[in-house]
């Protein structure tokens, strides 16, 4: 073996020139000596050219397990084994039939070797879904090249598997990870670029593949487009963001007020499958987004053409029967929002703003109940009318029992809190340097029932005066009469809807989809790296969390899959139970004299099982190679 530079021209441009280096070996055809290039090299090479003989001599030995003369420094080590497991993966052969001759060897036991193994069982689900999706196909159709197609799907496999940022998923794409080899890609060979670039390039044909996802995954699943969900949630930036327009600072949902946001905005369909998605700035108010956003999904019923306003009064999104119910939280559902949502046909069901609470438990019906029956929720009905006596909206006062004991909690905290303050401002007007003066004293004890509103109210506080100074001389207080009612509304919410169709229990149940959407942020946070940010472009950002709701998309493949044959579990813990599968190479000497390299994935253990038969996969991730050295 030896090394070869070779001078390259640019397609492109005629007259530059570059060099590309190639791994060749020379062998005998009769009486003639032929060269044929091994692997390439690459024009990143940057050896010296008095190592090249040391650099080829030390791969061949690595291959022939031969034992090496000479010590070989550190680097050029990590090169020599690189190279030479790659020279082995692009000389290995699929096992087939094999003859019996064959399949039996002679071989020495105590030699037998395990060498670069990879990690396999989760990325072998993942990249099948991607398939199930037809997502190579579309990368092609939209005219991805075969380098930015595996780049596309090495970042989308790494982001599901190994979350973190675009740097440690190459890294893990080259050095832990075997998802290459399930597509015959060796990311070695891929440049840092062409793996970066690749979210600039998802970016570019973002509404095609949000699109083609929405279809795909409507055609397979066929579910009930009725419901829309709608919600915001924002993540935040390491660094300045200086460059970043829409980054800003705003009310962080993961308490960094410390760092700027960007806000993402996701529709969802009932069935947890994402519509479409925006990034909007940090500080955005979070009402203002709900119609650009369902705009943006309007078609009208009768496929003529449409404007959004127009007396089209059953606009539908995208292959939807019927009218959509809309389904959003508080923080959305200003009085704004619902006259919209009304004005242009919507159904629309949300969480009520209203302060005032109201449950009578005779007029309430079950809803929900655990295992034993108990009854976990009830739901009151209360139609509000027009002046014509008809039904303008409903709303559907729900109790719920843990809820209930949840705010039963918060409201005990919140009552002891309050109270030892107040102790201890009191004790303070005998300790010296201790606020005492009784306009201060006022000043704090006012900050205090501001802070602890929902609980002082039920709570007379006095502070008396020293006649002989500025000084207060006591604080005490008292619980008002008649506040033993003060928690008989804990757990109680309202809703409010235009739809005057569904009974109690199907509005609540209904409603309770939108803890899909919730559960949808938080996988995208904790099990995707959707935080923090850490690009320094705003392309970058929102190819970023584009790249991250792909990932969403496919997980939520499996565990919808998986959910129908009763599995439940987080996607962690998928990723956990697959983590046992790997890939190695077994290196055995023949008895002959040649070297033996087997390349297979480890077989599943019971748990990893459970899940792949779940989605009708085949134990064996990718192929069995042998090859004889």
């Amino acid at each position: 073996m030896f090394i070869r530079r070779t001078v390259s021209k640019n397609k492109k441009y005629d007259t530059e020139k570059y060099y590309t280096y190639r791994l060749v070996e020379s062998y005998r055809v009769g009486d003639k000596v032929r060269q044929r290039v091994l692997i390439n090299l690459g024009s990143d090479f940057n050896v010296d050219k008095e190592k090249w003989s040391i650099l080829s001599n030390r791969i061949e030995d690595i291959i022939k397990r031969r034992e090496s003369l000479f010590e070989t420094d550190k680097e050029l080590e990590s090169l020599a084994q690189q190279y030479a497991l790659q020279l082995i993966s692009v000389s290995g052969v699929k096992s087939t039939e094999t003859s019996r001759d064959e399949a039996y060897q002679s071989i020495d036991v105590n030699a037998i070797e395990q060498i670069n193994p990879r990690s396999i069982g989760c990325e072998h689900i993942v990249y099948e879904t991607i398939k199930e999706l037809q997502l190579e196909a579309r990368f092609a159709s939209l005219g991805f090249t075969t380098t930015q197609i595996n780049s596309a799907i090495g970042i989308l496999i790494a982001k599901a598997c190994h979350p973190g940022s675009e740097a440690k998923s190459i890294d893990w794409l080259r050095y832990t990870s075997g998802a290459g080899e399930l597509y015959g890609c060796d990311y070695n060979t891929l440049s840092d670029n062409s793996l970066y670039r690749i979210a600039d390039t998802f970016l570019t044909n973002k509404e095609a593949i949000e699109q083609h996802l929405h279809n795909r995954s409507k055609q397979l699943f066929d579910y009930d487009e009725a419901i829309t969900l709608y919600d915001l949630t924002n993540t935040y930036f390491e660094g300045d963001a200086k460059k970043i327009e829409k980054a800003a600072r705003g009310r962080s949902k993961e308490k960094r007020s410390d760092a700027k946001l960007v806000t993402l905005a996701v529709v969802l369909e009932g069935s947890g499958f994402i519509k479409k998605s925006t990034i909007f700035e940090g500080n955005i108010s979070e009402p203002s987004t709900l119609k650009e956003m369902i705009d943006t999904l309007r078609v009208p019923s009768n496929n003529t053409d449409h404007t959004p306003g127009s007396n089209d009064k059953h606009p539908t999104l995208p292959g939807t029967r019927k009218s959509s119910l809309v389904v959003m939280d508080a923080g959305i559902a200003s009085q704004e929002n619902i006259d919209y949502l009304k004005e242009n046909g919507y159904d629309y069901l949300v969480v009520s703003r209203k302060r005032e609470k109201q449950f009578d438990p005779v007029k309430a019906v079950e809803v929900k109940t655990d295992k034993k029956d108990n009854v976990i929720v009830r739901a009151q009905r209360v139609e509000i009318k027009d002046e014509e006596d008809n039904i303008e909206e409903i709303e559907l006062y729900c109790h719920s029992k843990p809820r209930e004991l949840k705010e039963d909690s918060m409201q005990q905290r919140a009552q002891s809190k309050f109270t030892r303050a107040l102790d201890y401002l009191g004790e303070g007007l005998g300790i010296p340097r201790r606020t005492k003066n009784y306009e201060k004293v006022l000043q704090k004890v006012g900050a205090l029932k501001s802070d602890y509103a929902s609980i002082a109210k039920y709570y007379t506080v006095t502070v008396k005066k020293d006649p002989d100074s500025s000084n207060a001389l006591s604080v005490s207080y008292k619980e008002k009469r008649g506040t033993d009612d003060k928690s008989a509304m804990n757990g109680v919410y309202c809703l409010r809807t235009n739809n005057t169709t569904m009974d109690e229990k199907s509005l609540w149940r209904t409603y309770t989809t939108l803890t899909d959407l919730e559960a949808v942020f938080r996988t995208l946070k904790s099990e995707l790296g959707l935080r923090p940010i850490y690009h320094r472009t705003g392309q970058r950002v929102d190819g970023h969390l584009f790249i991250t709701l792909i990932a969403y998309t496919l997980i939520h493949t499996i565990r919808y899959k998986l959910r129908s044959k009763g599995i439940n579990d987080s996607w962690n813990t998928i990723r956990e139970k697959l983590s046992t599968q790997i890939r190695t190479t077994t290196v055995a000497k023949v008895k002959d004299g040649r070297v033996l390299y087997l390349r297979k994935s480890s077989l599943l253990d019971e748990r990893a099982k459970e899940i792949v038969d779940a989605l009708g996969l085949s134990h064996r991730a990718g192929a069995v190679t042998k090859v004889y050295q």
